[in-house]
């Protein structure tokens, strides 16, 4: 019989496919698709079979057997198709995106094999009960009509919607709509805490044909989803974070990517390093599906797509509940102090309104985007400030804990209050964090119960809807917390937000500072006065006029003064951002490395770079790092460039590079 050979992508960062005989028996099972177990350098692994072939692949070794054919659904020329893409616009191997499209069980190929036999926590069960009809106002019913013109004309729809303007409900609708249709529905959301808050509403109204998908569920439960979607016999809609666009969708016909401003939805670590928002774009484009993006602070990428026609938009302007946006109020730090107003972490002006607010039975959040204690201690006597050993950054102080931390390593010690530099007792905090700010405040309303939630406090998954739930349900007074209080929850009884330190959004070198800032700032004032009271939101800063505040404060989002000047210095959106990092143990060889990477940029059709340049922190996990940043014209084929680029580096690095790392992030953010 004559040899059969199947090229295999494996969940490895390799760039070519690895060649494998295919065994006699499996010679009329085996097809381009097929989820095989093989073995490479001793491990086993699931592969992809992408051809076969009777013609030897013409190297030099040995070509094995693979081991079998596993009981799963080949994958898709769709699937094929969109991880290609990915690869490409990512700049990475086909075997990462695979590894990131299929998880563990590409690395554990046993997983896989007795999924069929358990059930699916993750899909909901069959209910006895009715859906719920989905009222929408007149102002929410426009916006389905113009969603659902631009869904048959495949044209993406931004549904720009005020906090609390019933952009859920819309969605809600648009989903039933498509599911009606024999249509299965991808609903992304940028945060597990999200996820976990809708599952309750979409199970009410979709129930058994909801699925949830994302890390904190089991790695079987999420394999046990992609098998039901592999096999789906009737549409479904999936919940799910960013990595939800790899899943094996058969007839997907519609796409809502909420919150689509939000930075989560970007990959840093590992490759490929991909926007879940840009990539559900391309996706519903593969599938032939509807696009809905919707967010109260669209992102100017959004905004910019609009403008040039490529996106329909919606606007909701009335909140859901007729409540009135929240009020503002810019505290000046420095005038209070020198005042004499601001003897602690707040000015009286606060801590005023927050006594208002407890003695009426209302809520108050408490915003500082930075958790530990303090982000350093200092010694009163010779100033040294305790530092990583394998980063130069310094130590975050964590008292609860007793430890000092580097956010960037994980390094840990244990805090003692002696200066290792010059021996004396006088380590002092500098700067505040969520659990100083949660201390101040027991102290200051002792009779309040307070809560915190940051990385620290949500290690598992249920003590983060613990504390959310006790701050739902009223039985929490006062919520200290990062970012991750800023997305998209409801609580009635909130009424006070109150922004510690607040200048730290802006002191970020990133150009995309400011549409950060105002982005937080919007989405924290839209948690509270969620139903018929108004909400208010106190700013304490050292930068009162600012721009960002002065406009937050009128009610502006100053977006089309933003857009002029990034037209003008050809920042994003007007161009692609594309950056390489550059990693070495010694600095002199990295210096070295990278000043042959900059000659060979032009070579390699790059026009306008800059680097290398040091990043703020330059030495991270005992690696010295320099970035270049390069600018890719949006009218001129970029891909062309990127491939060039990417297959160059490959050159360069094998032979001036070794000990170097190159990591290549398009669209960083």
């Amino acid at each position: 019989m004559e040899t059969l050979y199947a090229n295999v992508i494996l969940p490895l960062k390799l760039q070519m496919e690895v060649s494998y005989i295919i065994p006699a028996h499996l010679h009329n099972i085996v097809k381009r698709g097929s989820f095989i177990k093989a073995n490479i350098a001793g491990r086993d692994v699931v592969g992809v079979v992408t051809t076969t072939t009777t013609r030897h692949p013409g190297f030099k070794g040995e070509i094995k057997e693979f081991e079998q054919v596993l009981d799963i659904k080949p994958m898709t020329q769709n699937q094929f198709t969109f991880i290609d893409w990915v690869s490409k616009y990512y700049m990475c191997t086909k075997g990462e995106v695979l590894k990131a499209a299929s998880g563990n069980f590409m690395n554990n190929p046993h997983e896989g094999t007795i999924r069929k036999k358990r059930s699916s926590k993750n899909i909901k069960e069959k209910s006895n009960g009715n859906t719920q009809e989905i009222i929408l106002s007149a102002e929410q019913q426009a916006a389905f009509r113009i969603c659902t013109e631009n869904i048959s004309k495949k044209i993406p729809t931004l549904v720009k919607g005020v906090t609390g303007s019933g952009k859920t409900e819309l969605y809600m609708h648009l989903a039933q709509e498509t599911l009606s249709q024999g249509k299965s529905v991808l609903y992304m959301v940028p945060e597990v805490a999200l996820s976990r808050q809708l599952t309750n509403r979409l199970e009410k109204q979709f129930q058994d044909k909801l699925h949830i998908f994302h890390s904190k569920i089991s790695a079987g439960a999420r394999n046990r989803t992609r098998e039901a979607l592999r096999n789906e016999d009737s549409p479904v809609i999936v919940l799910g974070l960013r990595s939800s666009v790899f899943l094996p969708f058969q007839n997907l016909g519609l796409v809502i990517v909420d919150e689509e401003h939000d930075s989560s939805y970007k990959q840093n670590e590992p490759a490929p390093r991909y926007n879940g928002r840009d990539s559900a774009l391309m996706l519903a484009k593969i599938f032939d599906a509807g696009v809905i993006l919707g967010s109260a602070t669209p992102s100017l990428e959004s905004l910019y797509n609009y403008q040039a026609g490529r996106y329909g938009i919606a606007i909701l302007e009335k909140q859901y509940h007729s409540a009135k946006p929240s009020s503002v109020e810019i505290i000046d730090t420095l005038r209070e102090k020198r005042n004499g107003s601001m003897t602690t972490l707040f000015s009286k002006k606060v801590l005023k309104a927050i006594e208002e607010k407890l003695s009426n039975k209302e809520q108050v959040l408490v915003f500082r985007n930075r958790r530990s204690y303090s982000p350093m201690v200092q010694c009163m006597y010779c100033g040294d400030i305790p530092s990583c050993s394998n980063c130069n950054v310094s130590l975050n102080y964590h008292k609860n804990k007793g430890t000092l931390e580097c956010h960037y390593c994980q390094y840990s010690k244990r805090f003692a209050n002696i200066c290792t530099s010059c021996g004396k007792p006088g380590l002092k905090e500098r700067g505040c964090g969520t659990e100083m700010i949660e201390e101040e405040l027991r102290h200051l309303f002792p009779n309040a119960v307070i809560g915190r939630l940051d990385a620290e406090t949500t290690s598992s998954k249920s003590r983060e809807e613990k504390i959310l739930k006790e701050f739902a349900g009223g039985n929490t007074d006062i919520l200290v917390g990062t970012q991750m209080v800023s997305k998209g929850f409801d609580f009635d009884k909130l009424s006070l937000i109150v922004l510690v330190q607040a200048d730290s959004m802006l002191s970020s070198e990133d150009f995309r500072a400011g549409e950060k800032a105002m982005q937080m700032l919007v989405q924290l004032a839209g948690r509270g006065g969620r139903r018929d009271k108004q909400g208010h939101i106190m700013v304490q800063t050292a930068q009162p006029q600012n721009r960002i505040y002065t406009l937050f404060a009128k009610g502006k989002d100053g977006t089309t003064q933003e857009m002029e000047e990034r037209k003008l210095f050809k920042y994003p959106p007007y161009v692609r951002y594309l950056k390489i990092i550059v990693k070495h143990r010694n600095k002199e060889k990295l210096d070295s490395f990278a000043k042959m990477v900059a000659q060979m940029l032009p070579k390699w059709g790059v026009d306008n770079f800059t680097g290398p340049v040091p990043p703020p922190v330059e030495w991270v996990k005992r690696e010295y790092i320099t970035n270049f940043w390069i600018k890719l014209e949006r009218k001129n084929n970029s891909s062309i460039v990127k491939s060039t680029i990417f297959a160059g580096m490959e050159l360069l690095v094998k032979g001036y590079g070794k000990g170097a790392t190159i990591t290549f992030d398009p669209d960083p953010l």
